[in-house]
């Protein structure tokens, strides 16, 4: 019995999946950043400021992934984080000017990105691929 396991609509979506995974941290690297530094650089330069909790939430992070990855972009100088005057316990996160830039650059690479994985697809097949994917992400 033989079984072409490459025809099969979950191996082509792990492949393309896999493919996309890789030419996006390749890129995030190159522009200096990781995959959830790019994340909270792109939240927070939607937002004024965040608390800690909120950025993670936005950020699609865990607790301790969003403390360690904002520690690492305040350690260079891209947040800066402040206690909440009214929640002693509250950490607010901003972009400081560099990170503002950063943020910056990393959607420029994020397009270029979009561009290096779509670029064969026609606008349509982006947006019908793009809906077919969304229906498969909803439990």
């Amino acid at each position: 019995m033989t079984s072409d396991f490459t025809a099969l609509p979950t191996w082509v979506l792990s492949s393309a999946a896999t493919r996309s995974h890789q030419v996006l941290h390749a890129a995030l690297a190159r522009a200096g950043v990781n995959g959830y530094e790019y994340r909270c650089l792109s939240v927070l330069a939607a937002a004024e400021q965040l608390s800690q909790t909120e950025l993670g939430a936005a950020a699609a992070l865990d607790a301790r992934d969003v403390t360690h990855t904002v520690r690492a972009l305040e350690d260079r100088g891209l947040v800066s984080r402040e206690r909440d005057p009214g929640h002693g316990r509250r950490q607010l996160v901003s972009l400081s000017d560099e990170g503002r830039r950063a943020a910056e650059r990393s959607a420029d690479v994020i397009a270029e990105v979009q561009e290096a994985v779509f670029g064969g697809l026609t606008t349509q097949e982006r947006s019908t691929l793009l809906a077919l994917l969304e229906r498969l992400a909803r439990p």
